[in-house]
């Protein structure tokens, strides 16, 4: 069998959504037995091998990918069926298209439309319920975000077509670099785009309120609306961290602080629990359920919550031992390979 996999939109970093499709798309390419077809935007991405075969799309932009390059392409590739990892599948498809997959990764821009750009609102508003409709099977990475597409989007038969495919760690197997200068083991650790959706105003706040309190370090690159923390004592705004960079981050902090407002799956969590890391999630979205026991939950809205649980993590040694062990037990539960193959499994039947 030959299947293909629409990677157009992966020229973007490596953060959120294109860490998701990459990852799974690599494990998957690497799976005994199927041929596959790769579709790139200008030039193959770097990490995806010769035994790929590649197709490369002359445009960049993501609107002339999907209404005028993929649905010529696609009916042409000889495949058994189309991954769409990143974003919905073309809302056009031409006769002998091959049944496509269609992996959505949250429903931010329908539940949370403010903090969300207008562009990927009307994006996603527009092509997300014409794939859904001819879509042979949906992929979700929690079961959270299956109930959120289900409620947004209530089709015929769609029910019976989301699967979920719980994702895996970010991959840091490479040497970890030196902590950054001037920062000490002991740190309380945020990562993510700075954005109002991951709550750090509200955390930074909590952060002042805590009793002998270690920095606040966060470590994202700025969102889309140009969103900015203030400068507060004791916090610490890194930016965009190379990989080395983040693994030494998680070896070395004592929390992971993660009170998000919304995750449709939550990557950074499960970094953290690979690393032992206890962690302080919001109760919202799938968190609570990538965290199972792993993790104190918190209500995110509440500034005093946020404080009492950051509070109790610092003071509690054995809660956090406890978390710790727990979180190296829950990770085992994510891991790229299992993706790969419950997503190969759905392909195989598309």
């Amino acid at each position: 069998m030959r299947f293909g996999v629409d990677l157009t939109a992966c020229w973007r970093p490596r953060v959120g959504m294109v860490t998701a499709a990459m990852e799974l798309s690599v494990r998957l390419f690497a799976t005994p037995g199927p041929a596959f077809t790769a579709f790139f935007s200008r030039e193959r991405l770097p990490g995806i091998g010769r035994e790929v075969e590649a197709v490369l799309s002359p445009h960049r932009h993501e609107v002339l990918n999907k209404l005028s390059w993929l649905p010529v392409v696609e009916p042409q590739a000889g495949l058994d069926a189309i991954l769409y990892p990143y974003w919905p599948s073309p809302p056009v498809r031409r006769r002998g298209a091959p049944p496509a997959v269609v992996f959505v990764h949250d429903l931010a821009f329908r539940l949370r439309p403010d903090d969300v750009p207008w562009q990927q609102r009307l994006y996603l508003g527009s092509l997300l319920p014409r794939s859904l409709a001819s879509a042979a099977a949906v992929l979700t990475a929690s079961e959270a975000t299956r109930r959120d597409l289900l409620a947004c989007y209530p089709l015929p038969d769609l029910a019976e077509r989301v699967s979920v495919v719980p994702l895996g760690p970010t991959s840091l197997d490479l040497p970890a670099a030196d902590l950054p200068a001037g920062l000490a083991p002991g740190f309380l650790l945020a990562v993510g785009t700075i954005e109002a959706r991951k709550n750090y105003s509200r955390l930074v706040e909590a952060h002042a309120r805590l009793h002998d309190a270690p920095p606040l370090v966060i470590a994202g690159r700025p969102g889309w609306n140009g969103f900015r923390l203030p400068e507060r004592p004791g916090v610490r705004q890194l930016g965009h961290v190379s990989d080395a960079t983040l693994r030494v981050l998680y070896e070395h902090a004592s929390v992971l602080a993660f009170p998000s407002l919304y995750e449709g799956f939550g990557i950074p969590l499960v970094d953290a629990m690979t690393h032992g890391l206890p962690a302080l999630i919001g109760n919202r979205g799938a968190l609570p359920e990538v965290a199972g026991d792993a993790a104190l939950v918190v209500d995110p809205t509440s500034v005093e919550e946020i404080a009492a649980g950051l509070q109790r993590l610092l003071d509690d040694k054995t809660l956090r031992q406890r978390l710790a062990t727990a979180a190296r037990r829950r990770a085992r539960d994510f891991t790229w390979e299992r993706a790969a193959a419950l997503t190969l499994r759905v392909l195989t039947d598309a």
